[in-house]
């Protein structure tokens, strides 16, 4: 039996038409929307309530998990020691997995999903560096902005030769003796380069 597919898509800075053009083309009937902050200062066709009409008036959902699946996450114990959000701890709290699991019950019940940020490259969003990679149960299929797609494996595969191919960083994958060592190895770099890092606290007066 195979697997169910998911998608992810960013909104960029597509007119709506478009933009809900692109979910119908791939049969999209909820969208999940995995910023932290559900709003869009130069794209207000994205803010929550406006983007959630739209949706409706075409006979989509729309929900949003942003305290689960934000990038911007604020938990000081969900930081890595050099102060930025460390996506393998979010994707190890319970909200994380509560929310995978809503993933799941959502797609057995009929809908066909697609989780939804801002950035139109997925190879630099956290839907893909933090989410999808949590995704096994899924066939991901990550919808790019001329409407065709790339799956998570080819998508993989770009995150490897991103790092491969710079100066100085192939140092980074010495000693893994796996293409699945590199792999994780090259998450966690990606981690790093897109990562949030929350404000200093504010010490009282």
């Amino acid at each position: 039996m195979s697997a169910p597919v998911i998608y992810t898509i960013g909104h960029s800075t597509h007119a709506i038409a478009y933009f809900l053009e692109l979910l119908s083309h791939y049969g999209v009937t909820c969208v999940a929307d995995v910023r932290s902050m559900p709003a869009s200062r130069f794209n207000p066709q994205y803010n929550k309530k406006a983007l959630a009409k739209s949706l409706e008036s075409i006979g989509l959902k729309y929900v949003h998990f942003g305290d689960a699946f934000g990038a911007r996450q604020t938990d000081r114990a969900l930081l890595n020691q050099g102060g930025f959000v460390d996506f393998e701890k979010v994707r190890n709290t319970e909200k994380f997995k509560n929310a995978i699991e809503e993933l799941h019950t959502r797609s057995g019940a009929g809908d066909t999903l697609a989780l939804m940020c801002s950035e139109a490259d997925p190879l630099t969003c956290h839907r893909f560096v933090m989410i999808s990679v949590n995704l096994k149960a899924f066939e991901v299929r990550h919808i790019l902005k001329d409407m065709s797609f790339v799956t998570q494996e080819e998508l993989e595969r770009d995150l490897l030769a991103s790092f491969e191919t710079k100066t100085g960083q192939t140092m980074m994958f010495e000693g893994a003796a796996s293409d699945a060592e590199k792999l994780a190895i090259a998450y966690r770099m990606m981690n790093q380069k897109i990562a949030y890092t929350p404000p200093p606290r504010k010490l009282p007066m």
